[in-house]
């Protein structure tokens, strides 16, 4: 006779739709050179998934990276597809998979680098994921997804295109929701935001488009080392984001390029530490494109180094934040640095003429070079203003204690410490004046980038180029290859020789070195250079109509040299050299 096990004995089978058991799904990203990237999506089920058979084929997702084309890609295929699939107990990234636990992890494609970053860091971290096939549990069938989980809702981005005055065209974008991500690397910096009231309380900020002064409120993002302690020494890191990051929020200065996360790493922190400090403080303000700042100017502009190179009131802001953090945390005045890209690094060197070798050494990227201009001359019909030097916002005199005039900055600037990137055919005008007027050249190299580009093979060359003999303190790293304007930065702080170097300056190697001597007028060569690699323009429709930069006489100065000046939202164009008119 043939038994049977009693039906009561035998495992309910029950089935649950995966749109159901999923409960949410969370982002894990991270800072790479290009901006935030999207790294894992967190799957989080009602149940232990112990048994299920999980791989690469269970799910299909879409982020963001999966909508970059081919053609906005420097580097790698396949941004954003899924690379591994695995269970775990906690919502986080792990060597290797577990025996059970009620999260799936799916890691993603981060082997890529685009030709720009995104508006916003939430919408790098929006993500869908739709579960494809069934999971067999012990006692369960989690059957296929219908719909999908996602942590995004779909919102519209207006942006100011400061070259017309008026508002884009709306884009739409999927925008995370927030407490659904996390971005790994800037867990150390505190948010200071007009929102949660402690942003910076600036005041009386002239602004060089109007002459006025104003009062506001600046948002900034600040990383203090945990084991600061009050009676140690720390250096300090002004970094300014680039005009494409223009907002209140100090999270899209944080999350744009890859210099706030890794100067608040260990290996920068440790460098630090093994050049004498105790570690290094970063600053890092947020300027927003328009600020509300009273009921007849609701939306006032401090866009800072405009193209004209007038300076808004942003930038004294900044150098009042400056002296409260140096006032508040004991900094080493000998080893305050400065970065910035594009709008951020014109500003930082702009504020290094300023005020004289206040900085130990500047790391511009991306960004226009050469601020000699005659801000009281009348340009598309708009009146400027220059900032006054009152020896407290804008220092009186250099630092030998000579009277010094900010607006010469070829001269201001000629011994600081400077390592410029850019990419190919930019902002050549300071080397030339340099080798014209002294017969000074500037070290430069070429850093080629393509698919075999490395960190190491950068190294090589940066290490190489700061090695190179120098009269000055400037070098220069020129970017070739598949570039964008945001290479630079990009590859910039992807290459860590840069921040060895950065490190390894000092206010006093500045102050030991003599300025060139362009402190006198500018005069014209008796014969004017009319080469190819002197040309500041030339017009598309009539190729025969080009202007050269001038060519300056030997052992004349830059007092009076007018740079070249492109002003946003406008057509006119003033070469190098210009004079104001009577």
């Amino acid at each position: 006779m043939i038994s049977t096990k009693s039906a009561s004995t035998l495992p309910i089978i029950t089935k649950e739709s995966a749109d159901q058991a999923i409960q949410d799904i969370r982002a894990i990203g991270f800072v790479d050179t290009d901006g935030s990237k999207l790294k894992a999506i967190a799957v989080h089920y009602n149940t232990d998934l112990q048994g299920a058979d999980i791989n690469a084929s269970t799910y299909t997702i879409h982020d963001y990276g999966m909508t970059i084309s081919k053609n906005d890609l420097t580097q790698g295929t396949n941004p954003g597809i899924i690379t591994k699939v695995y269970l775990n107990d906690k919502p986080e990234i792990a060597s290797c998979s577990k025996s059970h636990g009620s999260y799936v992890i799916i890691e993603t494609n981060t082997d890529y680098q685009g030709s720009r970053f995104p508006r916003s860091y939430a919408i790098t971290m929006a993500a869908d994921v739709k579960q494809e096939k069934p999971l067999y549990l012990k006692d369960k069938i989690i059957t296929p997804s219908i719909k999908g989980a996602s942590n995004y809702t779909e919102q519209s981005y207006v942006g100011y295109d400061p070259n017309t005055g008026k508002n884009r065209a709306p884009e739409t974008y999927d925008y995370a929701n927030a407490g659904t991500y996390t971005i790994a690397g800037l867990e150390g910096y505190q948010l200071h935001t007009i929102e949660n009231g402690t942003a910076f309380h600036a005041t009386h900020c002239f602004d060089e488009a109007n002459g006025k002064y104003w009062n506001f409120d600046l948002p900034y993002a600040i990383y203090v080392p945990k084991d600061y302690n009050a009676h140690k020494r720390y250096g300090l890191v002004l970094h300014i984001h680039d005009a494409g990051s223009m907002s209140s929020d100090p999270m899209l200065t944080l999350t744009e390029s890859q210099a706030a996360a890794n100067f608040a790493s260990d290996q920068f922190q440790n460098e630090a530490k093994k050049r004498g400090l105790d570690g290094v403080i970063i600053v890092c303000p947020a300027i927003t494109e328009f600020y509300d700042m009273d009921k007849d100017n609701p939306h006032y502009s401090l866009r800072m180094a405009r193209d004209n190179w007038t300076l808004s009131c942003a930038a004294p802001a900044i150098w009042e934040l400056m002296d409260y953090i140096t006032a508040n945390y004991s900094i080493d005045r000998n080893r305050i640095y400065g970065s910035g890209q594009s709008m951020g690094g014109m500003t930082i060197m702009a504020m290094a003429a300023q005020r004289d070798n206040y900085f130990a050494a500047l790391l511009p990227m991306s960004c226009k070079w050469g601020n000699n201009f005659n801000k009281d001359y009348p340009f598309d019909g708009t009146v400027y203003y220059n900032a006054p030097a009152d020896g407290n916002i804008i220092w009186k005199t250099d630092s030998d204690g000579h009277p010094a005039n900010y607006n010469n900055w070829f001269y201001m600037i000629s011994d600081d410490n400077i390592l410029y990137l850019n990419t190919a055919n930019e902002n050549i005008e300071y080397r030339l004046l340099y080798n014209d007027l002294q017969g000074v050249t500037i070290p430069t190299a070429e850093l080629v980038l393509d698919e075999n580009t490395t960190p190491e093979k950068r190294n090589k060359v940066i290490s190489e180029l700061t090695r190179m003999p120098n009269k000055t303190g400037i070098y220069e790293a020129v970017l070739s290859g598949n570039v964008s304007h945001m290479s630079a930065w990009f590859y910039g702080h992807g290459t860590p020789a840069c921040y060895t170097w950065l490190l390894s300056q000092t206010r006093k190697t500045e102050m030991a070195r003599p300025k060139l001597p362009l402190d006198r007028p500018f005069v014209l060569a008796d014969a004017q250079i009319h080469t190819e690699d002197r040309i500041f323009s030339q017009d598309r429709q009539n190729p025969e109509k080009v202007s050269y930069y001038p060519t300056g006489k030997r052992g004349a100065g830059t007092e009076g040299y007018n740079s070249g000046l492109t002003a946003l939202g406008s057509d006119e164009t003033l070469a190098p050299g210009w004079k104001p008119q009577p």
